[in-house]
């Protein structure tokens, strides 16, 4: 009898001793302890620079703002060639034109809410792709940088 109420003892005072980590656990979970930020980053080679980039998550509508430096404003070359988001592609961006970019920065959109596509883009929820730019510069023959973004849908 002692034996048995000795072990009786032993795992009740470990079966407390666990229930409180896990009600302490759960309290910096709700409290939101662990819920860490997503930064919102965008890494364009130059000539470009990403002045903004948005995911809206009530549209599925990605905006990006980009400005570039030293390329030629004439040339059909300045322009959005492809945008990737979570391994889907954009098909147009619109305006895919960044003639005006070196001027004033250019925002383009892209609509995720075609049906083709069946994705939904939820708040809080992490995204990240590739934006594919060609460019010439004055005098240059035309080129292409590939870069990347990601950050929390808004």
């Amino acid at each position: 009898m002692k034996k048995s109420q000795a072990a009786m003892e032993f795992l009740m005072t470990y079966g407390w001793a666990i229930m409180i980590i896990f009600i302490v656990v759960g309290s910096l979970f709700y409290l939101g302890i662990f819920d860490f930020q997503i930064p919102t980053t965008c890494d364009i080679p130059n000539p470009y620079t990403c002045r903004d980039l948005k995911m809206d998550s009530t549209t599925d509508v990605f905006t990006i703002k980009l400005e570039a430096v030293n390329i030629d404003s004439s040339s059909i070359e300045n322009k959005i060639k492809s945008i990737t988001v979570n391994g889907i592609a954009c098909v147009v961006p619109i305006p895919s034109d960044l003639k005006t970019a070196s001027e004033s920065p250019v925002t383009s959109t892209c609509d995720f809410k075609d049906p083709r596509w069946i994705f939904d883009f939820s708040k809080d929820s992490k995204f990240e792709g590739t934006i594919v730019l060609g460019y010439q510069k004055l005098g240059g023959s035309a080129r292409e940088v590939t870069g990347s973004f990601s950050g929390k849908v808004e």
